[in-house]
């Protein structure tokens, strides 16, 4: 049984800092809220997850810039701007980035905007330990991966949906 419980802690990412020289990995909060970055920091600390606090889309930058897989979480009113704005406007493209986007409410409609628009997943607040440790978990096991993928692959015609006539 200790053994399960071992390998369900190192799964979330829970009591795994900074062991064998392994940094912790970096996760981008991009929110005004006092309260989601309060949150965060209890709930991630002895994790394998650390918090970075972005107030500003210079903040984003930043990490966008010096960070190889990037989970961002991003505040659904972020700086005062409707999220998909913000989804298509987040510097560095190419990288491997898995977009969790935070909402007072969730449902599939909003998930699958999120997604058509390059996100990755919806968390609502108030945070959750276990939905969150899941969530950061496996955005970390897609980035590792390199999600997303660059190219969709295309069909004759120039277009994933192109048909040969």
């Amino acid at each position: 049984m200790s053994r399960v419980l071992s390998v369900f802690r190192q799964w979330f990412g829970l009591g795994a800092p900074v062991s064998g020289g392994r940094a912790r990995m970096p996760v981008l909060l991009a929110s005004e809220r006092n309260d989601d970055y309060q949150n965060l920091q209890a709930l991630l600390h002895n994790t394998k997850w650390s918090v970075e606090r972005a107030i500003s889309w210079s903040d984003v930058s930043s990490f966008c810039g010096r960070v190889v897989n990037q989970v961002v979480l991003l505040d659904r009113h972020f700086q005062g701007s409707d999220w998909r704005r913000s989804v298509s406007s987040l510097p560095n493209p190419g990288a491997n980035r898995c977009l969790i986007l935070l909402s007072d409410v969730s449902d599939p409609y909003l998930w699958n905007e999120l997604v058509q628009h390059g996100g990755f997943d919806v968390l609502p607040r108030p945070f959750e330990s276990s939905a969150l440790f899941r969530t950061l978990a496996f955005a970390q096991r897609h980035c590792e991966a390199g999600w997303p993928p660059l190219h969709l692959p295309q069909e004759k015609g120039g277009s994933p949906t192109a048909r040969s006539k």
